[in-house]
């Protein structure tokens, strides 16, 4: 298992004593037999703790969930999606910030309402935009719904595409693997693309001179 996954002995064994992965069939005394099983749940793995960045405990949480069948795939894969983070918590009731922070959160979340999104008042992305968003106003910069709107409208079908391509994993430990993948891998990407296009509308606006930037 260990040369078909390219996961060192090691490795493999620190994941049978964190629990993370199950045992194999006893062979011998000091050799079991493992399968397509557990090589699956090992790429789940090193996708949780390499690209998700997770804690053991927050992998190990992620597969409970997977291995429980009380939970539907939504769930499944969601639990991923939020152990991805970031993990915002917002102010104390007596923090002078809590006031702009309960009016902005009110307010996204009566339009992902309106945009008839179904998502929970605990997820993490919708802290994390909460925050952004408390941010932009105190400093005094534009942070209207209308604004955020826009953003949401842009994303719901990049998101829809995204999770075509995961319903094709039938195999819950695949269809986890690419949730993560896409979360992550694919968030620099969309960010280096918002980038490119802010350098190409500055230059429409403003033709460019010919001489060369510099980052350094």
């Amino acid at each position: 298992m260990s040369d078909r996954s390219g996961v060192s002995v090691a490795t493999v064994k620190y994941y049978l004593r964190e629990g993370l992965l199950a045992p194999g069939t006893p062979v011998t005394a000091r050799q079991s037999e493992y399968g397509e099983d557990h090589l699956r749940r090992l790429r789940l793995i090193r996708a949780l703790l390499t690209v998700g960045g997770m804690t053991v405990q927050q992998a190990r949480d992620v597969l409970a969930v997977a291995d429980d069948p009380a939970f539907g795939r939504h769930e499944r894969l969601g639990i991923a999606q939020y152990m991805l983070g970031p993990r915002i918590t917002p102010p104390q009731d007596a923090d002078p910030a809590r006031p702009l922070w309960d009016e902005v959160f009110t307010e996204l979340r009566g339009l992902l309402s309106e945009l008839g999104w179904q998502v929970c008042d605990e997820a993490p992305a919708l802290a994390a935009l909460t925050r952004a968003v408390v941010t932009l106003r105190s400093l005094g910069y534009h942070g209207g719904v209308d604004h955020i709107r826009r953003y949401a409208l842009a994303m719901r079908p990049i998101a829809a595409e995204e999770y075509a391509v995961i319903e094709d994993h039938p195999v819950l430990e695949e269809a986890i693997e690419a949730t993560v993948a896409y979360t992550m891998l694919y968030e620099p990407i969309l960010l280096a693309l918002r980038r490119l296009a802010h350098e190409d509308v500055s230059a429409r606006l403003h033709p460019p001179t010919g001489r060369p930037i510099s980052s350094s």
